[in-house]
């Protein structure tokens, strides 16, 4: 069985939704799917004024992520507070860790867009193009209807390409704690979660890593096959 590891942030409780659409129908498939609920409306993240407090809802996150390997994250846009939405929270996360899938949803889409490009029907092209490429920066892997994000879930959690990449991250913090000691000598000395976050911050280090391992692999397997013969 596949484990599958998803965060939800929502100003609602969604406990109920994503066991019964989520958890139960990919059980079924094979796939055994843990869930880290972020309330948006929980003390914890909340301000004296019962505002969200963005310092902690941030160490709320990076709490949930530590030491984990995660294979997407939904938001909410909407969070109930009047100057911080889902794409705000995107921004958080991102300074966390910037590999990681992220699933934006929201009952209005048409917000979505406002809050990042503005009145864009009125805007030259020049703005209009600013104001895509901040969309794209956020790296969000689909914008959906709020009743619809239980079903892009499933689907982006059986997406192949994102499985080959959650899985090496995964194997990686298995052993988090343990230090680095051959094949790329640039992380040399390094603990196998600081190298795991390279990887997920797609930093130039950490794509050279993923080659040379896929080098040595195979190396490997033409040596073993080799001696077979």
């Amino acid at each position: 069985m596949s484990d599958k590891l998803c965060i939800i942030i929502d100003d609602k409780d969604q406990q109920r939704v994503f066991d019964s659409d989520v958890v139960v129908p990919l059980k079924k498939e094979g796939y055994y799917v843990d869930g880290i609920l972020i309330n948006t409306t929980d003390p914890e993240v909340l301000d004296d004024e019962n505002n969200i407090d963005m310092d902690k809802l941030k160490a709320k996150i990076e709490d949930a992520m530590n030491g984990k390997s995660v294979d997407i994250i939904a938001t909410d846009f909407d969070l109930s507070d009047e100057k911080i939405n889902g794409i705000q929270v995107i921004e958080v996360i991102r300074k966390i860790r910037t590999g990681v899938p992220v699933l934006l949803y929201s009952g209005k889409l048409e917000e979505v867009i406002q809050s990042v490009l503005g009145e864009y029907k009125t805007k030259n092209a020049e703005e209009l193009i600013k104001g895509i490429r901040k969309l794209m920066k956020y790296n969000i892997v689909d914008y959906v209807e709020r009743t619809d994000y239980p079903a892009t879930i499933r689907k982006l959690l059986k997406d192949k390409r994102i499985q080959i990449s959650a899985l090496l991250l995964q194997k990686i913090r298995e052993h988090s704690d343990m230090e680095f000691k051959s094949c790329y000598k640039p992380f040399v000395g390094k603990k196998l979660e600081d190298i795991a976050n390279e990887i997920e911050k797609q930093t130039p280090q950490g794509r050279e890593f993923q080659e040379e391992l896929l080098e040595q692999a195979i190396a490997y397997l033409i040596e073993i096959n080799s001696e077979d013969e």
